[in-house]
Parts: C-alpha cells; structure tokens; sequence
C-alpha cells in the first residue's frame, strides 16, 4: 500500500507543497538486499561522473524541482533549494560512490545513487518517467533528472566541514583505483583485518568503491574463495587479488560500467562490462573455467556469487 508523503515543488515565489506516494520504508532494507546486482559501483559512478564533466561544467542551474522531499538527505529541502538555485557548476568529482558537484554558491551537491537511480540529462521536452524524483534545470536549456524507482538516491548541499561530518567521507578508505593506492599499502590495510576476504573487499574503510560485482569477479580471476579467511592468504594471494582488481576496475571504466538490471549512464546508454562478467550473477550457468556450476551463497549479508570448484 502507497504512503503519501509531502513533496516540495521549488517555484518563484517560494515552495509550493505537492503530495506523491512512495513506498513504505520498512521496504527499503529488504529491497536493497535482494537486488545486489543493480547497486553501482566505482566504475559506473566513474562513467557518470566523466559524463557529467563533458556536460554540465559551466553550466547555472537555474531551478530545481523536488518532487520527492525524502530523495534531499541534507539540509532541509527549502535550503536545499537555496543553495543549489543560481549556483554555476564549476567541477564534477567521485568519492566512493558519490557523485560531488562543487556549486559557486561554495557548496557541494552530492549525489548518491544506490540501488535503481539514474542520473539523466535530457531535455524539457521529454516525457517524465515514472519515479522520477528530482529535476535541475540548466541554463543551457537542458535537465539532469534523478530517477529511483527504490526510493533510495539522496542528494545533498553541503559545505566541505557538513560534507565530512554528515557523510563521514574521512572513514573511507583510499579509492580502489587511485595511483596512492600502492600494493604494498594494499597489503598493509588489509593484513590488519579478520575475517572472510569477500566481506573485507565490501568493506568501504579498507578501499572505496569496490562493490559485489566486481569483488566476485576479482576472487574468481585468482581462484580464491569468498568465504577464505584473510589470514590464511598469503602476500602473493594478496598480490594477485590487487593486481586483479585494478585491471577489473579498469577494463570496466573503459567499457563505461556493467549494466546487470537498471544501471545507465548520463544519456540513458548502457554499460558494456556484463559481457564480460565470469560469475557475477551467473549462478547456475557453466563456470567459463571448469564448466562446473557457478553457485550463490549469502556471505556477510550479501549474495556472492563463485566456482566451488575452482575457487579454494
């Protein structure tokens, strides 16, 4: 059953109140675990962000138009609006998974996308799609639009001391995919954890951006199990299992992400990645090693997909 919840509108006069439903929150936990697949991660938010740099660098917004109050995580969506309205955007950046719009007005937009959203550019014209949630107009005549069908995506306008302290960005490990981010300090975060090695590459305080696609996808280029203990991996398994992922997260930027459900870029498109996924949301399928197999087992909260076969 639909809840109705009040939506803010952003007009010349100020904000006018609009009524929208939207899912009850009790829904959103056990949505979010069961859709694994469609969360994205450092490649696709990669792909965004390049996309937004090409497209919205100079350009004002000119208005925003909230049709759902609880898409704004910060402030309250009145100074949301304030401080998003007339702001120039001068630069486009990517922490984790979050999509940082530094304004004119001195502050940060944030964008989080989670499980279903899209950050589209479109123009006025277009129809509105069902679950859209918000809309800038640019001053180029165009839209950047955020559609979520979970009711999950957030947005935010914040200085850089809110930013740090509301989103806690400075517990987040180094970017999965940074040059600073070297072995041996890779091997140093890591041999300092317990605990199973899939969990661990999850786990956004040891590295930023990795999510379950692309940890199942790196433990099976090393043929090292999801469920195997940090402890028992030797520095050359912890060398494989870097190497592996900065190729994986590279080879997936460069065909702009993996599109398993609802994941598109900036202009709708989808990613190309998926065609090369070897188990990742392939349970069931042959193992394109063994031809066993490929099995899915809830680890850590998550579902992991792997080769029992080939995976030790």
């Amino acid at each position: 059953m639909a809840i109705w919840h009040v939506c803010w509108k952003a007009v010349p006069d100020g904000v006018l109140y609009i009524s929208r439903p939207s899912w009850p929150r009790s829904c959103w936990w056990a949505l979010h675990q069961t859709e694994d697949s469609r969360m994205p991660e450092l490649p696709e938010v990669e792909t965004i962000k390049n996309d937004l740099a090409g497209l919205v660098v100079r350009c004002r917004i000119e208005r925003v138009e909230v049709l759902d109050r609880l898409v704004v995580r910060y402030p309250d969506v009145p100074t949301f609006v304030q401080r998003v309205e007339r702001a120039e955007i001068l630069s486009v950046r990517r922490r984790a998974k979050y999509l940082l719009l530094s304004l004119s007005s001195g502050y940060i937009l944030s964008i989080q996308l989670m499980v279903t959203g899209q950050l589209l550019a479109t123009k006025p014209e277009e129809p509105r799609r069902k679950g859209l949630r918000l809309i800038f107009d640019l001053d180029d005549g165009s839209q950047l639009r955020l559609v979520d069908s979970s009711f999950l995506a957030r947005v935010g306008a914040l200085s850089e001391g809110e930013l740090e302290s509301e989103f806690h960005l400075d517990e987040l490990g180094p970017e999965a995919n940074a040059p600073d981010l070297t072995l041996e300090r890779f091997k140093e975060r890591l041999r300092a954890r317990r605990g199973m090695i899939k969990p661990l590459l999850l786990d956004q305080r040891l590295v930023a951006g990795l999510g379950n696609i692309y940890a199942d996808e790196v433990l099976f280029a090393v043929r090292i199990g999801p469920r195997c203990r940090v402890e028992d991996l030797s520095d050359e398994d912890i060398s494989r299992i870097y190497d592996a992922m900065r190729r994986i997260l590279t080879a997936a930027i460069a065909q702009r992400g993996t599109t398993t459900r609802s994941y598109r870029d900036v202009l709708g498109r989808k990613g190309a990645y998926q065609s090369s996924l070897m188990v990742h949301a392939r349970a069931g399928q042959p193992c394109p090693s063994c031809g066993g197999p490929v099995q899915s087992s809830m680890i850590g909260g998550r579902v992991a997909y792997f080769c029992p076969a080939c995976q030790r």
